[in-house]
């Protein structure tokens, strides 16, 4: 049987935390715009106060909404200056369901993001942004774990990338990891 063939990706969403997991899924991200011409949509999103807000939260909460918005610009400026379509979005909401709604929304073919990797109760209590993502997502999602140094020597090529999306869209199973 023939597998489909992969769609060209053009958007590619990269959701931050600002963490070192996340810093390693914008770097693959960057290769993989760079090889196929694709633009990212970095993006921030924050997650709502979960008590009642009154004044000192809300100045706060914009507080946090410019430090996030000028975070968002540091890390694109240097790749914009070397070329990469870069655009800057930030939401507010839960992460995951924003991640998985606002991907499809501006029409994105592939979400790109860091996980933590917990395993065990951590996981448990606290759950995984990033598995959330993979079960709800509309679009193919790879989960990019931080490396080393010598494992970041060995990031898979773009040719490996199209083939594990390709079977993975066949399957029904969008989530890859790297």
């Amino acid at each position: 049987m023939e597998e489909p063939a992969m769609e060209k990706v053009n958007k590619i969403f990269v959701p931050t935390d600002f963490s070192s997991c996340s810093q390693a899924a914008i770097a693959y991200a960057v290769f993989l715009a760079q090889q196929l011409n694709a633009t990212l949509l970095l993006t921030h999103i924050l997650t709502p106060l979960s008590y009642p807000l009154d004044f000192a939260l809300i100045e706060y909460s914009e507080f946090d909404r410019v430090q996030a918005s000028q975070a968002l610009d540091r890390i694109a400026r240097p790749w914009q200056q070397k070329g990469i379509q870069i655009e800057t979005h930030l939401f507010k909401g839960d992460p995951a369901t924003e991640i998985a709604d606002k991907a499809k929304r501006l029409e994105c073919d592939l979400i790109v993001m860091g996980t933590h990797g917990r395993s065990g109760m951590a996981h448990l209590m606290m759950g995984s942004v990033a598995e959330r993502v993979v079960r709800t997502a509309s679009i193919p999602v790879l989960t990019v774990r931080s490396w080393t140094e010598k494992e970041a020597e060995k990031v898979p090529q773009v040719e490996k990338l199209e083939e594990q999306m390709a079977a993975a869209g066949s399957s029904g199973n969008w989530g890859i990891m790297i």
